[in-house]
């Protein structure tokens, strides 16, 4: 009977050191791994955000030209119409995906040939990847009449076109249908302009007042619409997708032997670091734990002792 005793306090002992160690692994590294999950965490929620933000400007881009050139209701007055300039007006866009020998020479000689055909170079981001690589787009606008020419030039820079979209949208009729409203509001302007020179009235000039500045509000409108219409069909937007030929890099430009000595010494810094942090947490958590488990393990040692010293009396 004493035997069997002492053997299950043998194994309950090992037990609850065992609980014990592993409680207080996991006290002194579950701090760092929390660390390291909150730093993912963070870095998950940045890029869903960049791409968030990439997403949403594409959207408001989208929805502003759809607003701009909605079609407009035709005006009653169909004799005014044939009055207006119906000169052609047509929005054209372009995409271009091309692969290149190097990116940043590519991007030089596409805003040679920009500026050649009186255009500018709208925005540009370039990212550098694995092996010192870059791809970059360039968004630039072109009179449309240079539109075809422009992107028969730009193609000759790439050693490979992987891609190409060219898309037009007649416009005309909302052009000539907004010219002809703000024809109309311009003249219910002046109607109102000559009752106010005649208005003798105080409430006559006050609500003479109120249509004039209701009339030159939607005249505004009308205004800003037209010239987007203008600003849209005057100039032609090419957005430009460029990465680097592989098999024509130059071999080894990625190497870099001081990027990977300074690496290195991060690296190297990162796990000293690591080391004094989990020392000063083995000083402050585990050895003052261990310190308390011996006395329990003391105290029970000795009522364990004493126990079996009666059981033998």
């Amino acid at each position: 009977m004493n035997e069997q005793i002492k053997k299950w306090i043998k194994i309950g002992g090992i037990v609850f050191l065992a609980v014990f160690i592993i409680g207080l692994w996991n006290i002194i590294v579950g701090t760092e791994k929390s660390k390291i999950n909150d730093l993912s965490v963070d870095y998950s929620e940045e890029g869903n955000i960049g791409v968030g933000r990439m997403g949403g400007m594409n959207l408001s881009t989208q929805s502003a030209k759809e607003t701009a050139v909605a079609p407009m209701d035709v005006s009653e007055n169909m004799t005014e119409n044939q009055g207006i300039s119906q000169d052609k007006r047509v929005i054209k866009d372009g995409t271009l995906s091309l692969k290149v020998k190097r990116t940043e020479e590519a991007v030089s000689e596409i805003a040679e040939i920009v500026k050649r055909k009186g255009g500018e170079i709208f925005s540009t981001n370039l990212n550098e990847f694995s092996k010192g690589q870059k791809s970059g787009m360039v968004v630039v606008k072109v009179p449309v009449r240079e539109f075809e020419i422009a992107i028969s030039e730009i193609k000759k820079v790439a050693t490979q076109v992987v891609n190409e979209y060219t898309s037009g949208q007649d416009v005309t009729e909302q052009y000539v249908d907004l010219q002809a409203q703000l024809k109309n509001k311009q003249a219910e302007e002046q109607t109102f302009v000559g009752l106010l020179d005649r208005s003798g009235k105080l409430d006559d000039v006050l609500a003479v007042t109120r249509e004039i500045s209701r009339v030159r509000g939607e005249i505004e409108r009308l205004q800003g619409k037209i010239r987007y219409l203008e600003s849209q069909t005057d100039m032609a937007t090419i957005a430009i997708s460029l990465s680097e030929d592989v098999e024509v890099a130059p071999v080894g430009s990625g190497w870099r032997p001081g990027q990977v000595f300074k690496q290195a010494v991060s690296d190297l810094v990162k796990s000293a670091q690591g080391f004094v942090d989990n020392l000063i947490r083995f000083l402050i958590i585990g050895l003052p734990s261990i310190v308390v488990f011996l006395i329990i393990f003391w105290i029970a040692w000795l009522v364990i002792k004493k126990i079996t010293t009666r059981l033998k009396g």
